[in-house]
């Protein structure tokens, strides 16, 4: 089972029209350890991106082992950082679910939503 946080859009947004909440996974992720900052800007993060990116140069000039060990501990916290940018934005946290995988979760959600 995969535990999914469900962030529901801002109330300014949500007069253009019904938006599905934004289910965002807990945990380690993958696409984070070997992409890195191209994860952060796939998911419009941009400063996070650039200062990921500045990190990893640096200590990179230091140590290839300290520029791994950044990636390690950002894959691990990967996921805090989108939810940290959506609060910033105004998305609320409407709950938790768990599920299979995303599309089993979104099912869940709504279900108890009907």
């Amino acid at each position: 089972m995969r535990v999914f946080t469900v962030h529901t859009p801002p109330a300014e947004s949500a007069s253009a029209g019904p938006a599905m909440p934004l289910l965002v996974p807990e945990g380690f992720s993958w696409a984070a350890l070997l992409f890195g900052p191209l994860w952060l800007l796939a998911h419009r993060l941009w400063w996070p991106a650039a200062v990921l990116f500045v990190a990893s140069a640096l200590l990179g000039l230091l140590s290839p082992w300290a520029a791994a060990g950044l990636q390690l501990v950002f894959a691990f916290e990967a996921e805090d950082i989108r939810r940290w940018a959506l609060a910033r934005q105004g998305w609320a946290v409407a709950g938790v679910v768990a599920a299979a995988d995303a599309e089993a979760a979104t099912q869940r959600l709504l279900d108890a939503a009907a």
